[in-house]
């Protein structure tokens, strides 16, 4: 077994992990608990990583930091989005179908 298997079952991980915070923003149109600064700061180390990792030519970590710089955009820019909103479960108003 490649010791790289183990690098790509860790970022596989990763990218399970990032996948409620994901779906309930999008879903919810909800980012109470999101720092979106703590995410911003995440951001930029997730790029400084990924230069790194492309400068060593690491294929687990050019693939993680790719996803994690991603990942982190993506919570980033939609706890923004969604800053002002509040879903049922954090105690906000019921969204009825109408």
């Amino acid at each position: 077994m490649s010791i790289h298997l183990l690098g790509f079952a860790g970022t596989g991980l990763v990218i399970v992990a990032y996948l409620p915070q994901v779906k309930h923003l999008i879903r919810e149109r909800c980012s109470v608990g999101v720092s979106s600064g703590a995410y911003l700061i995440w951001g930029i180390a997730a790029l400084l990583l990924l230069s790194y990792a492309v400068a060593q030519r690491d294929p687990v970590f050019i693939a993680l930091q790719s996803y994690q710089l991603g990942a982190t955009a993506l919570i980033f820019l939609l706890s923004r989005r969604y800053r002002a909103s509040v879903c049922e479960l954090h105690g906000g108003p019921s969204r009825s179908v109408a």
